[in-house]
């Protein structure tokens, strides 16, 4: 088993890490739209928390050496189902032609605040 830490990434808010690779699957720990630097929540509407939030997934895709298509699951909670249309938007423009298996659900809170949460399972497969 290997722990992965991006350091592009927003930090750890816990005793976790970034990511666990257990032999060819990777298991990516919920981001949120934390400024990697900083630590502040990065936008004030679902476009631009989404935006945020597939920015910090991308940093630990990158640290892991995966890509976007080796998503194989990806779970996101938002906090407000409202959202559901607008956050699919930029969800479409991070997937691409891409199409994991997703779980999307309603949560009552998110870390400070948030309004979207996701995480990810991935597959690289040996080539």
């Amino acid at each position: 088993m290997e722990f992965i830490h991006a350091s592009k990434a927003c930090a750890s808010v816990g005793p976790y890490s970034h990511a666990v690779k257990a032999g060819d699957t990777y298991y990516l720990s919920g981001q949120v739209p934390f400024h990697p630097v900083s630590g502040t929540v990065v936008g004030s509407n679902i476009a631009e928390q989404a935006a945020q939030t597939f920015a910090n997934l991308s940093a630990v895709l990158d640290e892991a050496g995966l890509k976007i298509t080796d998503i194989v699951k990806a779970t996101v909670f938002l906090k407000n189902w409202d959202d559901f249309e607008s956050f699919n938007e930029v969800y479409s423009q991070f997937v691409g032609d891409h199409r994991p298996a997703r779980v999307c659900v309603e949560v009552s809170n998110i870390a400070s605040g948030c309004l979207i949460e996701m995480d990810a399972i991935c597959v690289k497969l040996s080539k």
